[in-house]
């Protein structure tokens, strides 16, 4: 994914000015105090060109595009899935300020022009400084059906230690395994299910001029006392008076018509697609020991949900919930669990990861094979 950081914004053009113009002067004293690898020496940029001494000349031909500045009016948790950030290594501001400290006779071998040059590097120093060059490769690559229908057994108590799969269980074709995935279908489902929600919502009821409390003799005269006429003292205007084009308490029906035959089939593909993602878990049994919340937590970062990772919908069989494990997720935004028929599209949808027991997985392929 492409991320832009040079919005309309001062502060984004600011902070663009000075990545491209203190940078390259930045690294080049870092790079030759702290030895750094070739990583870091093969980011100067050729506006230093004329200001570096002839044995640097030949690190400021090299490119810059290995380094972001992160602007400071964006902000982003770069520990957070959805940030451009994650994954990459931070230049820490302590090698910075080593760098400017330990190199004042390199400082002295640097030419500068710019009267301002000083000032932007201080504060390109504020600046988080990104190596795009540690950013992991996340392309994720679809495995081909059948073989995408075998999936390997976990178990949740034991994920944390990283031991091997409890054994593999082969998945319905007619409820894992559509293709292509009808998306048409799933937001038909998705759009039935927040209008059910939303329901039937009952207006106030407002009185009319013939319904208000009060009598019909006039106020007071037609002319002479200088004040507008009054008829009667149920006037829309006055106080205690009716209320004019008012709510008359008819219903308000949000809900929509969508055949079962529909939905099934539009569960059906949101099954597929979780599949197909590879984001589909399945485990023996959500239970676990504890009703702490943190022991949760841990088992369950093991397959990448949590707080600073992804979200995840549980779905057990038609039995009891574990109540240990009921408890423990209460706390968890990240994470919701119900029953297998409490299993829809919307909450699928909603979540990234879908982590289904084996009872659920039989539930669900009896269910939706009738």
């Amino acid at each position: 994914r492409q991320h832009s950081y040079s919005d309309d914004t001062n502060t984004s053009r600011t902070a663009t000015m000075m990545a491209s113009k203190a940078l390259p002067q930045f690294l080049l004293r870092r790079s030759r105090c702290l030895n750094l690898n070739s990583t870091y020496n093969n980011i100067i940029g050729n506006s230093a060109t004329r200001h570096l001494s002839s044995s640097a000349s030949n690190l400021a031909t090299q490119d810059t595009s290995n380094i972001v500045a992160c602007p400071p009016n964006l902000k982003f948790g770069p520990r957070t899935v959805s940030s451009p950030f994650f994954g990459l290594d931070r230049i820490e501001q302590q090698e910075q300020q080593q760098a400017n400290d330990d190199n004042s006779d390199i400082e002295e071998e640097v030419e500068v022009e710019d009267e301002d040059d000083d000032d932007i590097t201080q504060k390109l120093q504020q600046l988080d400084l990104y190596d795009l060059s540690t950013k992991p490769d996340t392309t994720y690559r679809a495995i081909p059906l059948p073989e995408r229908l075998t999936v390997p057994i976990w178990d949740i108590k034991d994920a944390a230690t990283g031991e091997n799969s409890l054994g593999e269980l082969k998945l319905n074709a007619d409820v894992f395994g559509l293709t292509p995935i009808r998306t048409d279908l799933i937001h038909r489902v998705v759009i039935y299910q927040r209008n059910k929600k939303r329901g039937v919502r009952y207006c106030a009821v407002t009185k009319t001029i013939s319904q208000v409390s009060g009598s019909g003799r006039k106020m007071r005269p037609q002319k002479g006392s200088g004040r507008a006429r009054a008829g009667h003292s149920r006037p829309p205007h006055w106080r205690g008076g009716a209320k004019a084009h008012g709510p008359k308490g008819a219903a308000q029906d949000y809900t929509t018509k969508l055949n079962k035959k529909v939905r099934r089939l539009g569960l059906k593909h949101m099954l597929s697609q979780k599949l197909l993602e590879g984001n589909l878990i399945v485990v023996d049994k959500l239970a676990v020991d504890s009703f702490k919340t943190k022991d949760l937590a841990k088992t369950l970062s093991a397959f990448g949900i949590g707080k600073h990772a992804s979200n995840a919908f549980l779905v057990d069989g038609d039995g009891e919930l574990d109540a240990n494990f009921r408890v423990a997720q209460r706390n968890l935004q990240e994470v919701k669990i119900v029953s297998q028929l409490g299993c829809n599209v919307y909450d699928i949808l909603k979540k990234e990861k879908l982590v289904l027991s084996v009872d659920a997985v039989q539930a669900l392929e009896e269910r939706l094979t009738k």
